[in-house]
């Protein structure tokens, strides 16, 4: 029984940590959006105006 709450918690805790990792790094606008840098744009990473 302890070990199957031990893998439940881990789990729990790795979830929560993921969900944090793919967080937007970059400010957004009122609408939840942003203006992509040039520097994304010739990576090819976005091409303009776009959501989170």
């Amino acid at each position: 029984m302890k070990k199957i709450i031990a893998l439940l918690l881990a789990l729990t805790l790795v979830m929560s940590m993921a969900s944090v990792a793919s967080a937007h790094s970059g400010r957004t606008d009122k609408h939840g959006g942003h203006k992509c840098s040039e520097k994304s744009k010739k990576k090819g990473l976005c091409t303009g105006y776009h959501y989170h």
